[in-house]
């Protein structure tokens, strides 16, 4: 079995350095204290799979340690306690303070070194325990991800918007903060698969996808796969104003790739179109409909020519639109 980490605290010089050499000696890492505060403070640095404590010592009393300790590091690690007192009493207290067990001094060393086996038995089972843990929260971390990722562009996937949306309602509702949503369609897409074919195409939504990363990033910001080649991007404490700069950005970052499409009717690289709305939400907001009203802005913007944005407040009209 692998040596523990073994954390001795004990006042008495003589009984701190027999113990030491005694654990030591069975081949575990020791690293001894006299004072309990410089032990709590040398504990999460050094790890310990075991603790032994001196029940009565002059700065603080071994059981405030136990309970400081257990306070701090809420991660289980056995103590045991140490003391000339061998009184039912005081062991119960040592037990219900946050204590494990208990050894009688002057310890005996076979009787020490058969409760060091058994802490290592322990110590072994527990490690075990902690990795499992970690693999399964890695496991979950992973599923949590491929959950609300989209598979092709690693953007939020339509789930995890709903989801989203729905919280910002909610906060922006409670807390009177202005709320944007932006969807935004790539122009001519179809003939652009059709000439380039579908995994240029879908080379080109990740290369979109991660330009909208960028762009996106702060605190607040969603980006998000609505479906096919349409996109999503949510925007925390975002007024109609501040809304259509944002479009524009959004427009000019696109056109920055000038990703060459020889075959669209609006420019010969890839443009988008785009439809955004902007208001200060209830909290009582449909999900679905907030999405048909920024789609039927997005639809308007097409039907005026495409590679264009309209941004308007929530149920009232037009505030800006941006032509070809």
């Amino acid at each position: 079995m692998e040596p523990m980490h073994i954390l001795l605290v004990e006042d008495v010089l003589s009984e701190r350095l027999y113990l030491e050499l005694r654990l030591k000696n069975l081949g575990h890492v020791v690293k001894a204290f006299s004072s309990g505060q410089d032990a709590l403070n040398s504990y999460a640095s050094f790890d310990p799979d075991l603790v032994l404590l001196d029940i009565c010592m002059p700065d603080m009393q071994g059981t405030e340690l136990a309970q400081k300790i257990r306070a701090c590091f809420p991660e289980w690690v056995p103590i045991i306690f140490l003391s000339a007192h061998s009184e039912p009493e005081l062991i119960a207290e040592a037990i219900d303070k946050g204590g494990d067990d208990y050894l009688t001094k002057p310890v005996n060393s076979m009787v020490l070194s058969a409760k060091i086996k058994a802490m290592q038995r322990i110590s072994v089972m527990r490690r075990q325990l902690k990795q499992t843990s970690i693999q399964l929260q890695q496991a979950n971390e992973l599923l949590s991800q491929q959950v609300n990722e989209d598979g092709l562009t690693t953007l939020a996937n339509r789930r995890y918007l709903d989801q989203k949306l729905s919280e910002l309602v909610s906060l922006h509702g409670r807390n009177g903060l202005p709320l944007t949503i932006i969807m935004l369609d790539v122009d001519h897409f179809k003939p652009f698969n059709d000439h380039y074919g579908h995994i240029e195409g879908d080379n080109t939504l990740k290369l979109l996808a991660y330009q909208l990363k960028g762009k996106f990033s702060r605190a607040g910001e969603i980006c998000a796969r609505y479906g096919g080649e349409e996109f999503v991007i949510l925007l925390s404490n975002c007024n109609s104003q501040q809304a259509v700069k944002e479009c524009e950005r959004l427009k000019e970052a696109i056109t920055s790739l000038a990703i060459k499409h020889e075959y669209s009717d609006t420019a010969k690289i890839l443009t988008v179109s785009q439809g955004a709305i902007s208001w200060i939400p209830t909290g009582l907001e449909s999900i679905e409909n907030l999405y048909q009203e920024v789609d039927k802005l997005l639809y308007q913007a097409k039907a005026k020519g495409r590679n264009q944005y309209i941004a308007a407040d929530y149920l009232n009209q037009p505030v800006d639109q941006s032509e070809n």
